[in-house]
């Protein structure tokens, strides 16, 4: 595939990286050794410039939407930032945000549920929304470095959206790649940052050819899931989404692995964010049924049930 931006998602990109490396996007312990940190400010700022608006723009399109959730899923803060990008501008009508989505009635708590103004629903029959009034989600404590959230789906009213609920998942499966590529970027950054300060036998850990070769492998891997994750934005076939999501589903396991193995002890603290993006990779990898379920999802689309 040869990708190349063009000067309006260019300039997009470079204005959104400059935003992201701003104060209110850097790293900061949370009162009471909190496991996540919600970007309000950054939030606020992304959606006063119209930034959530950017797959409307013909000249900027799902492609610049993907790419914010890919960039801003490597902040150490977390915002909703893949239902607003890329859910939300294909809705039937017009829909407050921050935005819950949920798929096939999945079960148990839904990330981002708390923060949420809305839920929306994507099923085998149709695409649904619903307003959620203000203390109805229940916060669910949680380690995956989201704000999690339950409510009673019954006590909420449903109505249905005139969506096609196939476009919905291709574009839920593309958000989702985007931001587990973008949680395991930032945590391979920060390792990189790390082996390459820390010495052990007099030496950075990152001279040792070991640590190169699998560092190197998964900045392979993850390098690839991107452009998967591109190449289904561009597309939007509910194949390459499929093909997508599931690479970088299935790779996410292995590289959190490797990535807290060469962190050593100090991955495993509060006072690094390395937490912040592995266990936000714990999660999205079980997302619509993690690699496995994609996968079918792949051959059905390509060989048929």
């Amino acid at each position: 595939m040869r990708f190349d931006l063009n000067e309006d998602q260019a300039t997009f990109t470079t204005v959104l990286e400059q935003m992201l490396s701003a104060p209110e996007a850097e790293f900061r312990t949370v009162e009471g050794w909190g496991r996540y940190d919600y970007g309000t400010a950054l939030d606020a700022q992304l959606e006063e410039n119209g930034f959530f608006e950017a797959a409307r723009e013909p000249d900027l399109g799902t492609v610049a939407a993907a790419l914010m959730v890919y960039e801003t899923a490597q902040a150490p803060v977390c915002l909703e930032c893949g239902a607003s990008a890329l859910i939300r501008p294909f809705l039937s009508r017009e829909v407050p945000r921050p935005l819950a989505v949920v798929v096939d009635d999945a079960p148990g708590p839904v990330r981002y549920l708390p923060n949420a103004r809305g839920l929306v629903s994507i099923s085998g029959a149709g695409v649904s929304y619903a307003a959620v009034p203000q203390g109805a989600a229940q916060t669910v404590e949680s380690l995956y470095a989201y704000p999690m959230g339950t409510v009673d789906h019954d006590a909420l009213t449903w109505e249905s959206l005139d969506c096609d609920p196939g476009e919905m998942r291709v574009l839920w499966q593309i958000a989702t790649a985007a931001e587990l590529t973008g949680v395991l970027k930032a945590g391979m950054d920060a390792v990189i940052q790390y082996v390459s300060e820390r010495k052990q036998f007099g030496q950075p850990l990152g001279a040792f050819q070991g640590v190169q070769h699998r560092l190197a492998g998964a900045a392979v891997e993850i390098e690839g899931a991107k452009w998967q994750m591109l190449r289904a934005t561009h597309s939007r076939s509910a194949r390459d989404a499929a093909c997508a999501l599931g690479f970088a589903q299935g790779m996410a396991t292995r590289i959190g692995y490797d990535l807290h193995q060469f962190m050593g002890a100090m991955g495993l603290t509060l006072e690094h964010p390395l937490h912040r993006w592995t266990y936000r990779a714990r999660l999205l990898r079980a997302e619509m049924g993690g690699s496995s379920a994609a996968y079918l999802d792949y051959a059905r689309e390509r060989w048929g049930d």
